[in-house]
């Protein structure tokens, strides 16, 4: 219950307080029948306060185990929206790594073939000497 509740709720309480004493201070009636009526209505507010109290505990329950459920629910959804992401990150990384050597192989292969064209190539003896 906010804050906000427990306000209104005692000044109702204090309202029919003081409105049920008033009534009973202007009504015709004796001293004794007075008094029997200002506890009857003391007693008729306390166990409505308490009906109150316990509807207010049971809601808030309430309240709170929905809240205690969400909470699960999410962090449920979050890991499971972390697992898949970390799978597709691994994924990534084999698709680059895969890449990466067959980019490997082809720059060796390239080298090789550049190395076979360039061959050193034997000179020819210069004309007169032998």
């Amino acid at each position: 219950m906010s804050d906000q509740g427990k306000g209104e709720f005692w000044a109702f309480l204090a309202g029919v307080l003081a409105g049920g004493v008033v009534a009973l201070l202007y009504a015709p009636a004796r001293g004794e029948e007075t008094r029997e009526r200002i506890r009857e209505t003391a007693g008729e507010l306390k166990v409505k306060g308490t009906e109150f109290a316990s509807h207010a505990r049971d809601e808030a329950g309430k309240v709170i185990a929905g809240s205690r459920q969400f909470i699960d629910e999410t962090g449920h959804r979050i890991d499971e929206a972390v697992h898949r992401g970390r799978e597709k990150i691994e994924t990534a990384e084999e698709k680059v790594m895969e890449k990466l050597e067959t980019a490997k192989e082809t720059v060796k292969q390239k080298v090789e073939q550049v190395k076979g064209k360039s061959a050193p190539v034997e000179e020819e003896p210069a004309e007169g000497t032998v």
